[in-house]
């Protein structure tokens, strides 16, 4: 049976749709925070795993700023999604308190036992996850999350200066491009060298905008 078709996830993808989520694909959720802000939810599985039949969920929360996203791809040339990547995102496991924290383990023959996970999920994210997303559902408080230095790092390094950008910090837009080129140095990969074509456009854009009246 695939996991997508487990009747313990099928039960929490109907449960997070009662919440006001939108189902995507490959277990994205999404809700929508304001016009250019979407809170993301990815229904993926704890490394752990649980038993026969069973799933051990670990919900990933993300913040999406579309505008950012939009800048992002256009910069780098890459397609625009409505929906992927999130901008940051942190296991909800990790946003709940330790003390408060279970294993959301949904099995196949248990409905009652999956209806107890289920809330707890569904708790969690309402205390939890969707502070943590409305948090940053400014461009303001996304850049201070970014230079913060929070996500996947490296998401970080080219989202952090897009948003300072967007901010008209361009001075700091353009220290942190240079923090990360002195940091990649010399070295040769696929990653970075498009970094430096990322950090040359984004400075060509740094410098026309700075240039008008």
């Amino acid at each position: 049976m695939s996991s997508r078709t487990h009747p313990g996830e099928v039960a929490l993808c109907d449960a997070l749709v009662g919440a006001g989520f939108k189902k995507r694909a490959d277990g994205i959720f999404t809700i929508v925070l304001d016009d250019d802000v979407l809170g993301i939810l990815g229904l993926n599985y704890a490394s752990r795993a649980g038993g026969p039949g069973e799933l051990n969920m670990n919900p990933i929360c993300g913040v999406r700023i579309q505008s950012l996203e939009r800048s992002v791809a256009d910069i780098t040339g890459r397609k625009y999604s409505q929906y992927m990547p999130a901008t940051v995102s942190e296991p909800l496991r990790y946003l709940v308190p330790i003390e408060h924290r279970m294993d959301w383990i949904l099995t196949r023959e248990n409905p009652e036992k999956n209806a107890a996970v289920i809330a707890d999920i569904l708790a969690s994210l309402e205390s939890y996850g969707l502070p943590y997303m409305r948090e940053r559902a400014t461009l303001e408080a996304m850049a201070q999350a970014l230079v913060a230095k929070e996500g996947h790092r490296w998401q970080t390094v080219f989202r952090a200066p897009v948003a300072l950008w967007l901010l008209n910090r361009n001075e700091e837009a353009l220290s942190a491009m240079e923090a990360q080129l002195t940091e990649i140095g010399s070295q040769e990969n696929a990653a970075y060298n498009d970094y430096r074509a990322f950090a040359s456009a984004l400075k060509r854009r740094i410098a026309e905008s700075a240039a008008l009246p």
